[in-house]
């Protein structure tokens, strides 16, 4: 059975995350951040990288898109639940490794992981939830 895509929900999912990670790491957590990683204001802006975090932040929510449609059951909370179970079981496992094996600064991980909960979460529940109306 091929999964039909929620397209307008990945577009959305994928504005809102890409929004959010703004939120998260230009203005929630901006100063703890960049103190963490050494990024200046000078070099925190090349425009090529944001670009490839727009297309990277498409591919996941295509991916949460497609888990959503092989499940089959609609709406914004079943959406929200598979958001959560992949954001911990994919991208919160995927990104430890930068603690474990690259000793990335530990403060940083609440910071990463929470963002990444919140970004699968929301992604999640738009993309379940966010249906356009039939033409009747």
């Amino acid at each position: 059975m091929a999964a039909k895509l929620n397209w307008l929900g990945i577009i959305v999912a994928t504005v809102v995350a890409f929004f959010t990670g703004f939120l998260w790491y230009g203005l929630i957590f901006a100063e703890k951040w960049m103190a963490l990683t050494g990024v200046t204001d000078e070099g925190s802006g090349d425009s090529m990288w944001m670009m490839l975090g727009l297309v990277q932040t498409f591919v996941t929510m295509v991916g949460l898109g497609w888990f959503i449609a092989r499940d089959g059951a609609p709406g914004w909370m079943n959406g929200l639940k598979i958001g959560l179970i992949a954001g911990v079981c994919f991208a919160l496992m995927t990104s430890a490794y930068g603690f474990i094996y690259q000793t990335s600064p530990m403060g940083l991980l609440p910071i990463d992981w929470s963002h990444l909960l919140v970004v699968y979460a929301l992604g999640g529940a738009i993309i379940g939830g966010l249906r356009l109306k039939p033409k009747t």
